[in-house]
């Protein structure tokens, strides 16, 4: 168990320096995307802080991470569609 919990806290890091990499969005969402991926990289300090840490993670705090590895990476799926995606397929897809 804490061979996983180990790499999840990687796993959560390396997200997240994916999201730091994607840097160019299309001119139509770019606030908002800059705005989410600047946002999202403010968590690295705290996972390398849960990775660093001699303390074990609680099983509760576990679930929650896990949790939180799924939403950031729906969140960079997103930030990447708005850097690579069609803008045509961009308009259709977020048009109500």
């Amino acid at each position: 168990m804490d061979d996983e919990k180990r790499a999840l806290e990687q796993k959560l890091i390396e997200i997240v320096n994916e999201i730091s990499a994607i840097s160019d969005f299309r001119n139509t969402v770019k606030k908002q995307y800059c705005n989410l991926a600047r946002r999202l990289k403010l968590l690295t300090p705290m996972f390398e802080e849960i990775r660093d840490s001699k303390e074990q993670v609680p099983e509760e705090s576990f679930k929650a991470l896990s949790s939180l590895k799924e939403a950031l990476e729906s969140a960079r799926d997103v930030l990447r569609f708005g850097s690579e995606g069609s803008r045509i397929y961009m308009v259709c897809a977020f048009d109500p």
